[in-house]
């Protein structure tokens, strides 16, 4: 593989440690959430053991460019808006407003950029290519993947 392959794969992967680190931070990850990370090749124990702070500390600075930043931010805006918790009030729990804030403070986006981030969050979980399928084509390199068309098969289970 070239370096230049490689260097993708490693910004790949940490950007599915930040989405591991949103999934965790309300001290509990759903099975739909587990089945993600592991589908998306995150390593097993990102998927099982909660990171700490520290970790999306050292991942931030290696979120390299304005393109990668608001697709860190638009994925984990993602998250946590398909995961909402019985008895959740609020589309997007207490705990995961604040890890999400600290990721989005971490990456030193201008509030244009997030709200754009954000607007293409929200129109990619209205239309009618699931969050998997999207995830499936950006993080294909990094496992087994099912067949794209039939993650867009109508009756596919989507997120």
């Amino acid at each position: 593989m070239t370096a230049a392959g490689e260097h993708k794969l490693d910004r790949d992967r940490d950007l599915l440690r930040i989405l591991s680190w949103v999934a965790w931070s309300d001290g509990d990850v759903s099975a739909e959430e587990k089945e993600l990370l592991l589908q998306l090749g995150a390593d097993e124990a990102l998927a099982v053991e909660a990171p700490g702070l520290e970790a999306l500390e050292a991942l931030i600075p290696r979120i390299e460019g304005e393109d990668e930043r608001q697709l860190a931010v638009k994925l984990a805006y993602q998250l946590i808006r398909i995961s909402r918790r019985p008895g959740d009030t609020s589309s997007i729990n207490a705990q995961e407003k604040v890890a999400y804030r600290r990721l989005i403070d971490g990456l030193g986006l201008e509030e244009a950029q997030i709200q754009e981030a954000e607007w293409a969050a929200e129109q990619d979980l209205a239309g009618p290519t699931s969050l998997l399928g999207f995830l499936a084509s950006r993080f294909k390199g990094l496992g087994a993947w099912p067949d794209a068309t039939l993650l867009e098969a109508p009756g596919a289970p989507r997120l």
